[in-house]
């Protein structure tokens, strides 16, 4: 994906990609090679020309620099590249070039290529989470009887358990995996409509024709939805949700890191890793930083995306183009928190010393309650099986 030097700077490595030229030009071809091979089974074109498209899908030269200079002119990157597509296959088969995007229209493949590229982000976050969550319900467990001050509206209140705080943390990136995994499931689907959704042009068999494209993509098999949009949107705001658990975590990870409180640490000093350009003693909390400036995005993103949802009749002008281009940027935000996520998991550091020495000087003697800790951690059991 196109991005400032400053916005790579806080990019997943794994992610930075997921969006490039190549990568999004090949789900496109990915689209239109499972299209031409779906209508064939189902009777619309001839084996032949099917095969001549599949064919010729994987040899054919990305030139994204022309695709975008195209695009810009028909506000849209799927008419140069069905153009060019066609007059690729027509080298070797001008009869199967004509059936090339048979039915279809620009939304289809734009749409259906950009939930291919998304999956692959968010099959890591699945993983990443799960990890995480196992890490910290472990952690959780070993300091179920640690106490800890609370804090609220930021001044001391009164001891926790530091397990409470670890469980909590557990129990909500949970949820978030869970709820990202059931919208996934339905939203990462094939979009398949036509020129104004109603598959006209495939003779009864478009929603056959969907199917086996779904199969052949590993994407869900749902009725068209370029016009209503709210079951991808769904899955976004979900995304959108993980991002901010994870940017809450960091505040609190940032907050117990000061020197003057010194509690936890998103992970022991490094060399090399979160020093200063002009203090060399300190030990910025980096992966904090990337998780919040992900969390501090993401509002804004999902404001756009809303918006952007009120699309005109049949298909939208202006707003489903600008979620084109927000997609990467979300996605970009998760890869933030992710990383965040990947080193708490490994490497958190926890001072139950400094903990007992804050309590005894800014708190109140009372009793602590691991039972809330056992509690959470309860409905984690199988993370921790």
């Amino acid at each position: 994906m196109a991005a400032s030097l400053a916005a790579r700077a806080l990019a997943r490595p794994s992610f930075e990609g997921a969006f490039d030229a190549p990568v999004f030009v090949r789900a496109m071809l990915d689209f239109e090679s499972a299209l031409a091979t779906a209508q064939a089974a189902e009777g619309l074109l001839p084996e032949t020309h099917a095969r001549a498209i599949a064919d010729a899908c994987p040899s054919f030269p990305i030139d994204a620099q022309t695709l975008v200079v195209e695009g810009r002119r028909n506000a849209s990157l799927a008419v140069p590249l069905v153009k060019r597509l066609r007059e690729h296959v027509a080298r070797t088969s001008p009869e199967a070039a004509r059936h090339v995007h048979l039915g279809a229209t620009s939304q289809d493949v734009l749409d259906t290529a950009t939930a291919l590229c998304l999956r692959p982000c968010l099959e890591e976050a699945d993983r990443t989470l799960q990890a995480t969550v196992r890490a910290l319900a472990r952690r959780a467990r070993e300091h179920r009887a640690t106490p800890m001050l609370a804090r609220t509206l930021m001044q001391p209140a009164l001891p926790i358990p530091a397990g409470l705080k670890l469980a909590r943390w557990a129990a909500a990136l949970a949820a978030d995996r869970e709820r990202l995994a059931e919208a996934q499931a339905a939203a990462l689907a094939v979009q398949l409509g036509g020129p104004v959704g109603a598959l006209e042009a495939m003779a009864g068999k478009g929603p056959a024709v969907r199917h086996r494209m779904a199969l052949a993509l590993g994407l869900a098999d749902v009725p068209e939805w370029q016009s209503h949009r709210n079951p991808w949107i769904d899955l976004l705001d979900r995304v959108a949700l993980a991002v901010g658990s994870a940017g809450k975590i960091a505040r609190d990870v940032a907050l117990l890191s000061q020197a003057e409180v010194g509690e936890m640490r998103e992970a022991p000093p490094r060399e090399g890793v979160g020093g200063s350009s002009s203090m060399p003693h300190k030990h910025n909390p980096v992966a904090c930083v990337e998780a919040l400036a992900a969390a501090t995005r993401m509002p804004g993103l999902l404001a756009t995306l809303h918006a952007a949802g009120l699309g005109e009749h049949e298909r939208a002008l202006g707003g489903w183009q600008a979620e084109l281009a927000l997609v990467p940027e979300i996605a970009a935000a998760l890869g933030g928190a992710l990383d965040f996520l990947d080193t708490i998991a490994a490497s958190l550091v926890i001072d139950a010393k400094r903990m007992a020495q804050n309590l005894e000087r800014h708190g109140e003697p009372a009793p602590i309650h691991p039972e809330a800790v056992d509690e959470l951690l309860a409905g984690l059991a199988p993370y921790l099986s």
